[in-house]
């Protein structure tokens, strides 16, 4: 083990709890174990060494919490909670990446994309059935002229809201998919996710 480094292993039902804790996952940085009797993951708090980089696309094959032979594994509905709405105007486009290829702007490379109607309290709620287990990373924006495109000012600065998973702060430019990517592991068949619009 290299110095400075240290292991938490938290069996299967503990793990999404583990992964909401910022300052101790980074989803670059994680990679199952297993163990007789049990499934568990190993966070790996370090200094980011250059191996790491490959771990996401490792992370993504291998996430899957164990199976008994013969066991599929078990989709997840993700429902995505949206708030911080500007008006109830127009309405919600959303995109679920599987990967970085094509994040966070090209739908057409999204694992699914959709849209969904606006409540007047300035909210907005939709479902993503089936999910299998896997990295994910959800991008959205507030159409609020519904022209089907976020509109953006001079030097591509979006006109309108939008969010990513995870709420990353957005600095220059667009966050990259490992600091909004997040974990389905079939341990349930929901899973819950807030999402914050930004207005720049």
């Amino acid at each position: 083990m290299q110095k400075g480094m240290s292991i938490i292993e938290v069996t299967s039902p503990d793990l999404e709890l583990a992964l909401t804790l910022p300052e101790k996952y980074d989803p670059a940085r994680a990679w199952p174990l297993q163990t007789e009797g049990r499934s568990t993951q190993a966070l790996v708090l370090s200094a980011a060494p250059k191996f790491l980089e490959k771990a996401l696309a490792w992370t993504k094959a291998r996430y899957p919490v164990a199976l008994a032979d013969g066991e599929k594994p078990q989709e997840t509905a993700l429902t995505v909670e949206v708030e911080g709405l500007r008006s109830a105007k127009g309405q919600l486009i959303y995109s679920v990446f599987a990967g970085p290829d094509g994040f966070p702007d090209k739908g057409e490379k999204a694992l699914t994309s959709g849209t969904c109607a606006l409540t007047d309290d300035k909210s907005a709620r939709f479902v993503v059935p089936k999910l299998a287990p896997g990295v994910y990373a959800v991008t959205l924006f507030h159409d609020e002229n519904s022209n089907g495109k976020l509109d953006t000012k001079t030097f591509g600065i979006p006109k309108e809201g939008f969010g990513f998973s995870n709420d990353p702060k957005i600095r220059m430019g667009p966050p990259r998919f490992k600091d909004t990517a997040f974990a389905i592991t079939g341990a349930g068949p929901e899973r819950l996710l807030f999402i914050k619009v930004v207005h720049l």
